[in-house]
């Protein structure tokens, strides 16, 4: 009986305090705030970082550099990239990340070079795929398409491949006999990186047949001729097939070689290309393409080019352009130096300077075997200044103490630049060794050379190799160029000539400055009355 009671009254405390809570105002779930877009590009931070993750599966995040020219023209293209896909209807999602604001943010997902692009995948935030440089919203789509679907077309027939060879100026072709695993799989991969080009794939024993084909095969197929700068009539896709094995590496080295012409003309539109090519060794011709000796040139370095590709891109760089002069600027050269041949290096921005005269296919391999086994001299703003410089009749000066020598009030110097594989210039040393002699005991007359092809020396606008210029003992910087016959008289009198109007240039400054002494001391004088 006890026992009936306790539940009964335990029931009517239950009952009370249900009736309770159903009088009081239910608790409001807070929902999270929906993440802000710009142009269809979600605008993520630290707060809402972790809530994009959760609900998109695919998230491409542009790490944004405001100030940065680079990462603005590449938020323009992101948003062009979001257009597209929102239109299509894809469940990619593209995010910004402004890094001047979410530094601690930028610096949590390990992002230090600006613009970057991440993708992630699957709300994973430890291992993002680092996505490559892409320039345009086309190649930005394509790439994403690639890493969340099929990375190459089927093609089934020959008509297909047919079409697909024809559908742009480069595509890539793989002939595989299983397209599940294997070399098929390595040809996938190298595909997802590579979102600026078609991919293309078949089994089809047809299309084999048709391109000769035997076995597992890569083969690229580029359109047009092989040197756009000669302006040839367009010819039918080139084939060049792969050979040796075909790993991720090799694969894309092979199509980023292969994509690019034998001789690459610099301009805007390729440009990138250039600078971003996996061959980071440059030979650069510059000469004008009006000229007429242009298409004689341009054919002896297309010539050489064959034998380096893959190991040296050749670049012909048009003087005549004006939008070229940044590149003259980078390596000094000027219209009255071309036809000009350098060598960069991009990893190390070392520039080397072909030593010879003609640009001939044979100086060209030579240039280029020179460089490869490390035997190249560097083309430096000086060289080490040569222990006795000073100790012969004739002083060797560099470029870290050229100025130094030359700008002298108390000394006449009289220069030569040469350069050390000229034929002309090897037979005047001799002459100017004697000229140093002549002078050697002269208390105001220096004479000296320098080699100007590993000295750059910016006070001096020289002519072709070899030039003189005599720098008088005056107090103004004065440049006389000498033009007159190269012979060892003709040399002395023109120095004993510039020394007596030096002389006299000097007795007029020094007069000048006389008269200047006594004007001021007459005015401190009158100030002091």
């Amino acid at each position: 009986m006890k026992t009936l009671l306790f539940l009964s009254a335990l029931a009517a405390v239950s009952l009370a305090a249900l009736a309770e809570n159903q009088t009081q105002t239910p608790k409001t779930t807070k929902k999270k705030e929906k993440i802000k877009e710009e142009k269809g590009v979600l605008e993520l931070k630290k707060s809402n970082f972790e809530q994009a993750l959760r609900q998109h599966k695919h998230l491409l995040v542009n790490f944004h550099a405001p100030l940065s020219g680079e990462s603005q023209s590449l938020s323009l293209e992101f948003a062009s990239a979001a257009a597209q896909l929102r239109n299509e209807s894809s469940k990619i999602r593209l995010g910004t990340i402004d890094v001047s604001k979410e530094k601690e943010l930028t610096k949590e997902l390990g992002v230090t070079d600006f613009p970057a692009l991440r993708f992630f995948i699957s709300g994973d935030r430890e291992n993002p795929v680092t996505c490559p440089a892409l320039r345009s919203a086309s190649a930005i789509v394509t790439w994403l398409k690639r890493r969340t679907g099929p990375s190459a077309v089927l093609i089934k027939d020959v008509d297909h491949a047919k079409a697909f060879v024809e559908e742009a100026e480069v595509v890539i072709v793989g002939f595989f006999k299983d397209l599940e695993k294997g070399e098929a799989q390595v040809f996938y991969e190298a595909a997802q990186d590579i979102p600026d080009l078609p991919f293309g794939v078949t089994k089809n024993k047809n299309v084999f047949s048709k391109y000769d084909i035997t076995k597992n095969a890569v083969v690229l197929f580029k359109k047009g001729n092989p040197s756009p700068a000669l302006l040839q009539s367009e010819e039918k896709p080139v084939a060049y097939e792969m050979s040796g094995e075909v790993s991720r590496d090799s694969l894309v080295r092979f199509i980023r070689t292969f994509e690019m012409d034998l001789v690459t003309e610099y301009n805007r539109e390729t440009s990138g290309k250039i600078f971003t090519a996996l061959v980071t060794s440059h030979i650069l011709l510059f000469t004008n393409k009006t000229a007429d000796d242009f298409r004689e040139l341009h054919g002896e370095f297309q010539s050489a080019a064959v034998e380096f590709r893959g190991k040296v891109l050749f670049v012909f760089v048009d003087t005549d352009e004006t939008r070229n002069g940044r590149i003259f600027e980078v390596f000094h050269v000027r219209e009255v130096d071309t036809p000009a041949v350098r060598i960069i290096n991009l990893t190390d921005n070392v520039q080397y300077q072909m030593q010879a005269d003609e640009v001939t296919a044979h100086n060209l391999r030579t240039f280029c075997w020179t460089y490869l086994d490390g035997k190249a001299k560097p083309k430096l703003d000086s060289e080490p200044i040569p222990e006795n410089w000073d100790k012969g009749p004739v002083k060797e000066l560099v470029g870290m103490n050229f100025e130094r020598v030359v700008f002298n009030e108390d000394r006449n110097v009289f220069i030569m630049f040469y350069a050390p594989w000229s034929a002309a210039c090897k037979e005047l040393l001799s002459v100017w060794e004697q000229l140093g002699k002549v002078f050697e005991d002269h208390a105001s007359v220096v004479i000296g050379k320098i080699d100007s092809t590993a000295n750059d020396v910016h006070t001096v606008l020289l002519e072709r190799h070899p030039a003189f210029t005599f720098f008088p003992a005056t107090s103004f910087q004065r440049i006389v160029t000498y033009t007159g016959e190269r012979t060892l008289e003709a040399f002395v009198q023109f120095v004993e000539n510039q020394v007596e109007l030096a002389k006299e240039e000097k007795a007029k400054e020094d007069e000048e400055k006389r008269k200047q002494a006594i004007e001021e001391s007459e005015g401190k004088e009158k100030e002091e009355l």
